[in-house]
């Protein structure tokens, strides 16, 4: 019944800033663009997962956070942040299972990365 795949998709005031936070800061790649419908899509680096956008005069930021899996999280964070990500305080480790950090993009949705710690 379902497809592969998964699409986030978020109302943001700028779309032009958004871009250029998923693409320069956190280095997805535009999937789609389309400026006079003020629409567009970046591709991560998950197998047909995107992250779609439309400009809206009034955006609520979601309170779910979209986890992005990182191999190793401290390596993830440094180069972040000197990208210029601000993160909501530092890495938490869950014993055995998980190190997790948040932060939020420009509109205010949250994230988090996260590096697994079990062993399957």
């Amino acid at each position: 019944m379902y497809k592969p795949g998964f699409t986030l998709w978020y109302s943001v005031s700028d779309l032009e800033r958004t871009l250029s936070f998923y693409t320069d800061q956190l280095g997805f790649e535009v999937d789609s663009y389309d400026k006079e419908n003020g629409m567009a899509s970046v591709h991560t680096n998950t197998k047909d997962c995107f992250i779609g956008f439309s400009e809206s005069e009034q955006v609520v930021p979601s309170t779910a956070a979209a986890v992005i899996e990182v191999e190793d999280i401290d390596v993830a964070v440094k180069e972040l942040r000197e990208k210029g990500i601000t993160f909501n305080g530092e890495v938490t480790t869950i014993p055995g299972y998980a190190k997790l950090i948040t932060f939020k993009d420009p509109d205010g949705h949250n994230f988090e990365l996260s590096q697994v710690l079990m062993v399957s």
